[in-house]
């Protein structure tokens, strides 16, 4: 079966239902839907004898990464075992990542099999179920997945770790680069000197204005710069038609968007900045706003670093 084309999935989530299923796996769950990550889910159990259904290597299929969750009891269930053989054919065959979640685990237990992991594999064998052939499709599946970099829970909560997660993520999945048409050659020379002033591990709050009459190409350098941004930064947002827009709704997309989910609205100007201060504060921020035409607008901002597009 070829790999699909159209994906309704970005990131396919294996987990063990009894470790995990209440635990890490809905927290890191909910978190993607929450960052708008669509996120495909199994809470099924493989019953004795049986293979996965085609609709759940579909969804491995269609998925760009795959996150198994790697419990002390992943390896003792065998549709979490197939599950992670489908991932790593995706991967081989068509490039599909995997991002595994070492979860008070090891990864040298997942590499070598040893541990829980090593004690799994013997269950199985002496249990005679499954063919040898298959047995050695696992081990060879969780070599190299536990060969894999991966995100490790070590001593640390359990919030902060989904959010390191979920930031890694969508800085794999690119999910803020914004769509930019064909431009020159010469304007590689504006997007170097821009990067210049902006500098690299900056902490300094910097306003950039790009100004010109209409046509001349503000809008695709500006993308372009912001795009360069995006490799090492998740807090970033795009407000367009600025002129067009009530300042306070504009406040309201911007925490929105940099914290991934809904917020109360905004009434006026005076609120929006009192509640960006406090929602956004320490946060470090790239911030690209199209047709700006007064400096109040800009007073209306939070701190942050920011990229502005200014059109006079």
């Amino acid at each position: 079966m070829e790999k699909p084309t159209e994906s309704d999935y970005e990131v396919f989530l294996s987990f063990r239902g009894p470790d995990t299923r209440r635990d890490m796996a809905d927290y890191l769950y909910n978190s993607l839907i929450r960052a708008g990550i669509r996120a495909y889910r199994d809470n099924e159990e493989l019953p004795i004898g049986e293979e996965i259904g085609p609709e759940l290597v579909h969804a491995i299929k269609q998925s760009e990464i795959s996150i198994p969750i790697l419990s002390k009891g992943y390896a003792a269930s065998p549709w979490c075992l197939m599950e992670l053989v489908q991932m790593v054919e995706c991967k081989e065959n068509w490039g599909c990542k995997i991002m595994p979640v070492f979860y008070d685990v090891a990864p040298s237990d997942v590499l070598r099999q040893t541990g829980s992991y090593g004690e799994a594999i013997n269950l199985h064998i002496n249990k005679q179920r499954y063919t040898d052939e298959t047995i050695q499709n696992w081990k060879a599946a969780l070599s190299k997945v536990g060969a894999l970099r991966g995100c490790e829970l070590k001593e640390r909560g359990k919030g902060e770790f989904t959010e390191e997660v979920v930031r890694t993520l969508l800085i794999e999945l690119k999910k803020n680069y914004l769509t930019v048409s064909d431009y020159l050659v010469e304007m590689d020379d504006h997007v170097d000197k821009i990067m210049e002033v902006i500098g690299e591990q900056t902490t300094e709050t910097k306003i950039i204005g790009i100004y010109g009459m209409g046509g001349v190409g503000k809008t695709t350098l500006a993308t372009i710069i912001y795009n360069k941004m995006l490799a090492n930064s998740t807090n970033c947002c795009f407000l367009s038609n600025f002129k067009d827009t009530e300042i306070n709704i504009l406040q309201n997309q911007l925490i929105s968007g940099i914290l991934k989910e809904t917020c109360l609205p905004i009434h006026n100007i005076s609120e929006g900045i009192t509640e960006i201060k406090k929602r956004l504060f320490s946060r470090k921020v790239i911030l690209l706003l199209d047709d700006v035409v007064q400096k109040t607008q800009l007073d209306a901002r939070g701190d942050g670093q920011m990229l502005v597009q200014q059109r006079k």
